[in-house]
């Protein structure tokens, strides 16, 4: 449908955004904010080039934001693309400094916004699309959208505000230590001193160490302290989703992944994914020096649905297997087992958001299973399918 006007968006209908980022840290971010600022817009995330082409199938949006340095496409031929496929919707570029720069100054590259990946411009990030939308459509088919935007600005206080800085923040800390990484390496490539070179593999270790820190802090807030959005999902597309996310993982350790049919759920589709990812990205990060194998089974107890993330991998000492959940809490250093320690405290509290618990059964050197249970509600399917 042409969207060329204001009176092809009514204010009744809620406006379209379709995010497309190869990042799925600066993915989630960005959407967690959209999600505030703007609650009645419908988002899409595209990972990817079938995410892509999923999503335009399913509609045209009113806003595409995307990122100006993709992993898997050129993106002044992927704008162009998408001009030719939907010629009135709005194109926003988003990325960090030097990526924008260089963009920019394309004078090919047809674009409605520039938001740079900073503090300011993730803040700034639905003020923006809705000043695109507003200049694209007409004041009138954007006075919805402003209206969601000051009205969700004045419910947020304190502890949410706060939250939000900290996710920019963390955000802005990233880019510097990724720089450091960067310079790291580059003078690991020139001809340097034994000692120089050991001082250079030091910084690049801490600076790696601090990103995998800073995302899993950014994975952690944004999963955890978004509203949640219940409804009917299927738990098997969820497994199926978190597994296309790890497949290049999968792939490289050529893991076995089995599954049962599981049910359907009321729950958050988003969290119950990285849910699901944690337990068993965890799975094959911890398999020892044997070919992973992971079964993930469910069944109903009493009120509750039990699912069960089985693996053959190293196991866990019994004396750690409840304060593997706590944040930052590590059974193993990170030069054996590369992390932030984050992620298993994800699952607890995702789990406890859905009214569920969860816990470990493991033997050092024999595997371990971990347990979700999930109370069935009266719009819960009576069993797996």
């Amino acid at each position: 449908m042409p969207i060329g006007s204001a009176s092809h968006i009514p204010m009744t209908r809620a406006p379209s955004i379709l995010l497309i980022d190869s990042s799925a840290g600066d993915r989630t971010l960005a959407r967690l904010l959209l999600e505030r600022e703007l609650p009645n817009a419908t988002i899409t995330m595209a990972p990817d080039a079938l995410a892509v082409a999923t999503a335009l199938e399913a509609g045209v949006p009113d806003v595409v934001i995307v990122a100006a340095d993709l992993a898997w496409a050129k993106v002044d031929h992927l704008i162009a693309s998408l001009k030719r496929r939907a010629p009135n919707t709005a194109i926003v570029l988003f990325g960090h400094e030097l990526d924008i720069a260089s963009r920019a100054l394309d004078p090919g590259l047809a674009c409605e916004g520039l938001v740079r990946k900073n503090s300011t411009g993730f803040l700034a990030l639905a003020t923006i699309i809705t000043e695109v939308l507003e200049r694209k459509n007409g004041a009138a088919a954007a006075g919805s959208m402003n209206a969601a935007v000051s009205e969700s600005a004045s419910q947020r206080r304190g502890s949410d505000d706060l939250h939000e800085i900290a996710l920019v923040f963390s955000h802005d800390f990233r880019e510097p230590v990724q720089q450091i990484a960067r310079l790291a390496r580059r003078g690991q490539a020139l001809q340097t001193t034994d000692v120089a070179a050991h001082t250079l593999r030091q910084v690049l270790e801490c600076a790696e160490r601090a990103g995998s820190m800073l995302d899993g802090m950014i994975e952690y807030l944004t999963v955890t302290e978004s509203a949640a959005k219940p409804s009917p999902v299927n738990l098997n597309a969820c497994l199926d989703h978190a597994l296309d996310n790890l497949r290049t993982a999968i792939n490289e350790a050529q893991a076995e992944i089995t599954a049962a049919p599981l049910p359907v759920f009321v729950g958050d589709e988003h969290q119950l994914i990285h849910l699901f990812q944690n337990l068993v990205s965890n799975a094959i990060k911890f398999r020892g020096r044997k070919r992973p194998v992971v079964t993930v089974s469910c069944e109903p107890r009493g009120d509750q649905w039990q699912l069960a993330f089985q693996d053959n991998g190293i196991g866990i000492p019994q004396e750690f297997t409840e304060r593997i959940f706590d944040l930052g809490r590590r059974v193993h250093t990170r030069d054996e087992y590369p992390g932030s320690g984050i992620g298993l405290a994800l699952c607890k509290r995702i789990v406890e958001r859905h009214g569920g618990r969860i816990w470990c059964v493991s033997k050092e050197g024999d595997g371990s299973t971990f347990y979700v249970s999930l109370p069935r509600h009266p719009n819960d399917i009576a069993r797996p399918t």
